[in-house]
């Protein structure tokens, strides 16, 4: 499960929510919403940050930005409509508390940009640049030719429609660690919304005052991260679990009880839909239902041996190697003579008892069980016979038995029987037909 942060506005919907007074540790989060809009607003009741005293505003560090991207985190950032805002003063701003200033009197920035000469504290206004925390140089410029939108990524379709103007356009500076890439452009072809992209990315979005910071958040969760914004409030502190409410305890182990109960039941299910294995199945998994099915009513089935047998059934007489299959049509020679190869394989291995081989079969299992034609061609039963008088079982016949078994129980020496008929394709006798 995704978690989700906001950084600048109260939402009920995500994981936390942090103002600007606040600080969070946003790596702890998938996905970080930062409104700078909350912060424009209300620059004018912080202190420079800059000044890092109590009254300043708790933004993110660069650096800490860029780990957060390098690790797959996502940020998306509502911009604000002017990103320079006065707030607070720094004219008693210590050196110290600034940005350090080489002995060359070039400030060090930020990878790939290129960096500037850093004003002595003396010269520094209240300016502050609402994106300077921003790991790439981001400037908005007012843009004179137009306000429409022209191009738009598909994801963001939802939000730039017909109703959404601005009059602003990014420009991006990006280092060799990430790239910039266009979500919205207007109608000229400049760019209005952006990302810049390392292993996760920051998405810059302009503000559309048509559509309530919140709604704009839902969608996005919605539309751009597939998540659906069902969060129910902020996650509960770990304190929390102090505090019981009257029945809170019994409804709780009630709940777990019936959970328990749920799993047992659907274990059960899972074993009944295994049954309905024997009507559609082939392969692998043919081969694992019918060996358990014959065990649970009451054989002993060896497991299968790779490149020598699909099992073997015992019976109180004999050992019958098995061959498991399933077949869009009928008995193919080939599959008896395999079941010959395996009836080999055990007969060099053990001379126990009188050793027989079983092909059990899922005839023409692509069609409904009431219209296969259920019978082998003559040449297959001449050579089974021939071979050793092998018997073939259908799956279908397998499926009927277990389905009696668990309505009325079924005797293990009354389906013992069933192998001594003389015919090779076996056959249910009525009393354990449906």
């Amino acid at each position: 499960m995704k978690r989700i942060l906001s950084k600048g506005s109260d939402l009920p919907f995500v994981h936390e929510s942090v103002g600007w007074n606040e600080s969070a540790n946003f790596k702890d989060y998938d996905i970080v919403f930062v409104n700078l809009r909350t912060l424009e607003e209300n620059s004018e009741d912080y202190d420079h940050p800059y000044n890092k005293s109590e009254d300043s505003p708790c933004i993110f560090d660069s650096s800490d930005v860029a780990t957060f991207l390098n690790e797959f985190g996502y940020m998306v950032v509502y911009l604000p409509d002017e990103p320079i805002v006065n707030m607070g003063n720094t004219t008693d701003t210590s050196p110290t508390t600034l940005h350090q200033i080489p002995e060359t009197g070039v400030a060090e920035g930020r990878e790939g940009e290129i960096n500037q000469p850093q004003e002595s504290p003396s010269d520094l206004s209240d300016e502050y640049d609402l994106m300077d925390w921003l790991p790439c140089s981001t400037t908005l410029k007012t843009d004179e030719e137009g306000e429409s939108v022209g191009v738009v990524n598909g994801d963001w379709e939802w939000y730039f429609g017909n109703t959404f103007k601005w009059d602003k356009i990014i420009q991006l500076e990006v280092g060799k660690r990430y790239y910039s890439e266009s979500i919205a452009e207007n109608s000229y072809g400049k760019k209005i919304a952006g990302k810049v992209s390392n292993n996760g990315y920051i998405a810059l979005i302009p503000p559309h005052y048509g559509r309530s910071y919140s709604q704009f958040v839902k969608s996005t969760l919605e539309q751009v991260f597939d998540i659906e914004s069902g969060v129910k409030g902020r996650s509960p502190p770990s304190w929390l679990s102090e505090f019981t409410l009257p029945e809170e305890e019994s409804i709780e182990e009630s709940i777990d009880s019936k959970k328990a109960e749920i799993e047992d039941l659907e274990e059960e299910l899972d074993a009944l839909t295994d049954y309905k294995g024997l009507l559609y199945e082939t392969s692998t998994r043919l081969e694992e239902i019918t060996r358990k099915v014959l065990r649970e009513l009451g054989f002993t089935v060896e497991d299968e041996e790779l490149g020598k047998r699909d099992g073997v059934l015992h019976t109180e007489e004999t050992k019958y190697v098995l061959e498991i299959t399933g077949t869009t049509g009928g008995v193919k020679l080939s599959k008896g003579r395999q079941l010959d190869e395996w009836v080999e394989n055990v007969v060099a291995e053990s001379i126990e008892k009188e050793i027989s081989g079983l092909l059990i079969v899922n005839l023409e299992m692509d069609m409904a069980p009431e219209e296969r034609d259920i019978r082998i061609e003559p040449n297959v039963e001449s050579y089974m016979k021939r071979r050793g008088d092998y018997k073939v079982l259908t799956t279908l016949d397998l499926y009927k038995l277990v389905k009696r078994d668990l309505e009325v129980g079924v005797e293990k020496e009354d389906i013992e029987k069933i192998f001594d008929q003389d015919e090779t394709l076996l056959s249910l006798p009525e009393d354990l037909q449906d």
